[in-house]
Order: structure tokens, then sequence, then C-alpha cells
């Protein structure tokens, strides 16, 4: 009995092949439904991969620029469709709690199931992972962290300015923004105004500013909290 389409139950079809020294026949498919069911289970799975290669809390990773309810959403849709490597990138601010975390971890998202290399993480991460090893494993460390950013299209800083510094920590983050400011990779920051008013006050922190202000537009967020309305 003639094996069938398992989508739309259509009979195949038998087919002969000159092999040479003999014919071969195989049964095909006369339709193409089940090359395009592998092609959606291929597509399907190369999506989850690049959504779990994000390491994004399962909470920020159930919403999509459908879903999400925030400034600037219509915003990010245009940044997202239209996004091109080396393109100016964002610092979103604004109070605690009204949505400038989520919108960057969608913005993330997006672009990543786009095919984009796509980095979601914070300052802290980032210098936690340059503090380790000592001496010239250290210095190695550093240099190869650096060298990865440069590897990305997008790459997300979420809760910028709430680090513990020190002076070689102080140094680190002045060589990331540095190394991105030169390598023109885009890259999005989010930041509470406390925090903002906190590295302020950092003098070692002013050489990264001028680099900030050319690479990164301002979306302000002013809504209150959606945690306390809650």
């Amino acid at each position: 009995m003639m094996q069938e389409c398992t989508i739309c139950h259509k009979p195949y079809v038998l087919k002969q092949y000159d092999m040479g020294n003999h014919i071969a026949e195989f049964e095909e498919p006369d339709c193409d439904c089940e090359a395009k069911e592998r092609a959606r289970k291929e597509r399907e799975e190369l999506i989850r991969q690049r959504i779990a290669a994000l390491h994004m809390p399962p909470k920020l990773l159930r919403f999509d620029l459908n879903t999400i309810e925030c400034e600037h959403r219509a915003e990010a849709r245009i940044f997202v469709e239209g996004f091109k490597s080396h393109r100016k990138g964002l610092f979103l601010w604004g109070p605690n709690g009204n949505g400038k975390t989520t919108l960057a971890a969608v913005m993330a998202k997006e672009l990543a199931i786009r095919g984009w290399r796509v980095l979601f993480t914070s300052m802290t991460e980032l210098l936690n992972r340059m503090d380790e090893g000592v001496g010239a494993a250290r210095a190695a460390n550093i240099k190869r962290i650096l060298y990865d950013l440069t590897r990305y299209h997008f790459v997300v800083f979420d809760d910028y300015g709430r680090e513990n510094y020190t002076p070689s920590r102080l140094q680190n983050v002045f060589l990331i923004i540095n190394t991105l400011y030169e390598w023109q990779v885009t890259y999005l920051m989010t930041a509470n105004p406390e925090c903002i008013n906190r590295i302020a006050n950092i003098p070692e922190l002013s050489a990264i500013k001028d680099r900030m202000a050319e690479d990164l537009e301002d979306w302000e967020f002013t809504k209150p909290s959606f945690r306390r309305s809650k």
C-alpha cells in the first residue's frame, strides 16, 4: 500500500531513478506539506536555541512587542524592525517598575530571533567575570571578555549604576564602554535616577560620559511603577 502525506493525506507517487546499472523506484510525496512542516519545526528549534542562549529570566521571556504594555513600545518596534549593526544605541531611564528592563529584554529577544548576536547582562555581572583570576591570568581573562563583546551586534546592560566599585573595576567599566565605542557595537542601558545620580559623583566615570552621550539615545520613562499600582 502506497504511503500518504501525514499532513494532507495525499498518496505518495512512485518515482524512478536511473542508477547506472539499474533503475531504482522510490515512494515520494506528491506535495510539499511535510517539507514545509520540517522547515517550520527547524525554524522553531532555531528560535528556541537563540532565546535560550540569552539566559534571561523566564519572567522576562513571556513578553513580546505585542503583549508588553509600557512607554516607548512603538519606538522599540521601529528600532527592532529596522535594526542595523553599528547603529546608535539606547539609554532607558526612569523610576523603578515602569517597564525599562522588560522592554530591553523584549528587544533583545526579538533581535536574537531575527538572527542578530545578542548579549543580555548587567555591568555588575561583567565586572564580576573580569575580577576572576590573578596576575597574567586575570589580564588574559579581561582581554578575552572585551574581545567577546566586539562579536555581538547588540548588548544590553540592565540596571547600570548599581555596581560596587574599586579602582580596578572603575578601570574595567571604562574598558567596556571604550571597547563598545571603538568597535561601534550597539548597546542599551537601563538605569534608575538614583543610580544615575550616584555615578555622576564618581569622577573616574566622567571619562566615559561623552562616549555614552555619542553612542546612546535617551528614552525617558515617566509613568508610575506598575508594581505599586498592583
